[in-house]
């Protein structure tokens, strides 16, 4: 593993600044990387003490009742459907256990040699995470991005301009990128990814067919 968030992009999780599908993404990379993890436990302790060192403010007098009532008000708690798995994985592959409460859909296609499924369900697609899933060797579309990509490598690898990915490894490409992206040789590549805004595919192809996809 040589590619890790930087401690900015772990501040902004530990703070809940980043969106839902990056913060996703990067929940997953610190379930398989103890070096990340344990760099996201300092910053949360030293939040703790930040708090602990705040200024005491008294509650208003009220301040129970009026709690108490928007419970009261609530709807009932609603029992949710389970979470259904459509996307069938390589033998051995275990996806990271942030992945394990999302609904994710089956496999579909982006371009010749590639597919991706959608995770979670709800809002607009594009602001959603996905996984991408591409056979030895296949080179993903040519895109730049309207905002931060995110993507962590769950099996086989990637490689781009910039370098090589392996399993674990987080990359985080902004608007100044433009790559293409293509698996290894050896075995197919599956990876998790979010963007931050919205993709910016490159081909005539691509352009085309990406309001049909809905990223």
């Amino acid at each position: 593993m040589n590619r890790r968030p930087s401690d900015e992009i772990l501040m902004a999780y530990v703070s809940g600044k980043l969106a839902q599908g990056p913060a996703l993404v990067v929940a997953a990379h610190l379930s398989l990387c103890p070096e990340s993890a344990e760099r996201v436990h300092q910053f949360e302790a030293a939040g703790g003490v930040m708090l602990e060192q705040a200024p005491v403010v008294e509650l208003a007098p009220d301040a129970l009742e009026k709690v108490l009532a928007r419970l009261d008000a609530s709807s009932p708690t609603q029992v949710l459907p389970p979470v259904r798995h459509l996307a069938d994985m390589p033998d051995g592959l275990v996806l990271p256990s942030p992945l394990q409460q999302y609904d994710i859909g089956k496999w579909k296609f982006l371009a010749p040699g590639v597919q991706w499924s959608s995770i979670g369900k709800g809002g607009a697609r594009r602001n959603r995470p996905m996984l991408l899933r591409s056979k030895p060797g296949m080179v993903l579309p040519e895109h730049t991005h309207n905002g931060v990509e995110y993507t962590l490598v769950l099996k086989g690898s990637l490689h781009d301009a910039q370098g090589d990915y392996f399993p674990g490894d987080l990359i985080v490409a902004d608007a100044s990128l433009e790559h293409e992206p293509a698996a290894g040789p050896e075995e197919e590549c599956i990876c998790l990814a979010a963007v931050d805004g919205r993709l910016q595919l490159k081909s005539l192809l691509g352009r085309l067919v990406q309001p049909l996809l809905g990223f």
